[in-house]
């Protein structure tokens, strides 16, 4: 139900297309945290910077940014959001952090009781709240602490990482060498590996499916989607609206929309002994695999899956040479 209410709010939800970038170029201008204070000025966001005057050494966060900065050795006193016990919430050590809230139920009492110098998490259109909070609760929050915002506007997983990478060096991180370094080396390979059997196989098609009793979604132009479609993958499927990055398709029409792969979304629901999916010929043929656009923004965690994506690439057949 959780993944189904985030869904629903993704879909309506706007998205821009956000250019790749590096860890350390374009993502923001950052200053430096420690002795001097805390300095940071975040991509998407024009003439937008959250300053200290003191370290920030006390951070508030949603799971999403949780999980993603725990790599870089930076845990939070406070956590509330989407995820807690899903992708996000299971890549970090939640031991010693307060649960200020989950889903959209959030405790300003409980967030105070923390003393947080700073909330990190995704951001709303101007940068100044959660991207999920009304304006009573923004202005509330805006009065405690100050928020650094993560933009959330359909970027590619390395567009994120990026991100994320640019508020760690922000923080006084190294973000360059090390354990990180490693990481990042490994999720660049696994990627060329997608590169490479797509590269071979020119003809394979893949479908991003999230199916449900009543009527399912697909993506093309999610953030993991342009990933796989910069990598080479040739993703199938209608075109979303103008206002979001998902397309609806019912029961009756997903066969309009043939693939040698499909790939269930992790939040899909009720749809294995429906008959059309079983009708459906990468289920006949078994070239199924998984996705998820909710994925904590970790290199281990889309290493792992690129590589179990790979495994199912290398093995499928063209189904549809006919």
């Amino acid at each position: 139900m959780r993944r189904r209410q985030l869904l629903a709010l993704s879909v309506l939800a706007p998205f821009a297309l956000a250019a790749c970038g590096s860890p350390g170029s374009e993502a923001a201008t950052t200053g430096t945290t420690g002795t001097q204070g805390f300095s940071y000025s975040p991509k998407g966001y024009d003439d937008l910077t959250i300053e200290l005057d003191r370290p920030a050494e006390r951070i508030a966060m949603d799971f999403y940014s949780a999980a993603a900065l725990a790599p870089y050795g930076i845990k939070p006193v406070a956590v509330y959001g989407f995820g807690q016990n899903e992708s996000p919430g299971k890549s970090f050590d939640q031991t010693g952090v307060e649960v200020v809230g989950t889903d959209m139920e959030f405790d300003l009492e409980a967030l105070a009781a923390t003393n947080p110098d700073i909330i990190i998490a995704y951001g709303n259109d101007k940068g100044d709240g959660w991207t999920w909070w009304d304006d009573k609760l923004k202005d509330q929050v805006a009065k405690l602490v100050p928020f650094v915002p993560v933009k959330l506007d359909g970027g590619t997983p390395e567009d994120m990482f990026a991100q994320y990478a640019a508020i760690a060096q922000a923080l006084g991180r190294d973000t360059e060498t090390g354990e990180i370094a490693q990481q990042r080396k490994a999720f660049d390979a696994a990627r060329q590996r997608i590169r490479d059997i797509t590269a071979d196989k020119d003809w394979l098609t893949v479908l991003l499916a999230n199916f449900s009793p009543e009527i399912n979604y697909t993506a093309k132009k999610l953030g993991v989607a342009k990933m796989l479609t910069d990598d080479g993958l040739n993703l199938v499927g209608p075109e979303s609206g103008k206002d979001t990055s998902w397309a609806e398709v019912s029961w009756e029409k997903m066969s309009d929309y043939p693939a040698d792969v499909i790939l269930v979304h992790d939040a899909s629901t009720d749809y294995e002994d429906n008959p059309i999916f079983k009708s459906l010929p990468p289920v006949k043929h078994k070239q199924l695999g998984t996705w998820d656009d909710k994925r904590a923004y970790t290199y281990d965690g889309y290493t792992d899956w690129l590589g179990e994506l790979a495994d199912v690439l290398e093995e499928a057949k063209d189904i549809n040479k006919d």
